[in-house]
């Protein structure tokens, strides 16, 4: 019987000082030759307050924690994610993020928030974590 893990290997931090860059999540072990894990998705809190400051996530996997590359999608050929509706500054935006399935593939996976529109500062944090059922 799978067990559910909610909002596990949580990162936290600010997004001081970050433009046209991004920060990441914690990986996740999704297995070596078994699948451990299934529904995975990110919980992501954003607390933005620098205006026309614009958040998006992202999925990488990797097999060896190290190298780690984008996952796309099929249908459309470009990177999961869409910007976090944030409309003006000191704004908290909290939202689940489902992995796509190409990320089952793979040994790990983490969630990453490309940072843009304006730089950010100190008061802009972010908090990611994961929910997930483990076989």
């Amino acid at each position: 019987m799978a067990r559910l893990r909610h909002n596990t290997n949580i990162v936290t931090g600010t997004l001081n000082g970050v433009s046209n860059a991004s920060v990441t999540g914690n990986s996740v072990f999704l297995g070596t030759n078994n699948q451990k894990i299934s529904d995975l998705s990110a919980h992501l809190i954003v607390t933005a307050a620098t205006s026309s400051l614009t958040v998006k996530p992202y999925w990488q996997v990797s097999n060896d924690n190290s190298t780690w590359i984008e996952a796309f999608q099929n249908e459309l050929n470009s990177p999961i994610g869409s910007v976090l509706p944030i409309a003006t500054g000191a704004e908290n935006v909290t939202c689940a993020v489902q992995a796509p399935q190409v990320v089952y593939s793979y040994r790990y996976t983490r969630c990453l928030l490309a940072v843009g529109g304006a730089t950010g500062a100190a008061g802009d944090l972010f908090s990611a974590g994961y929910s997930y059922r483990m076989h």
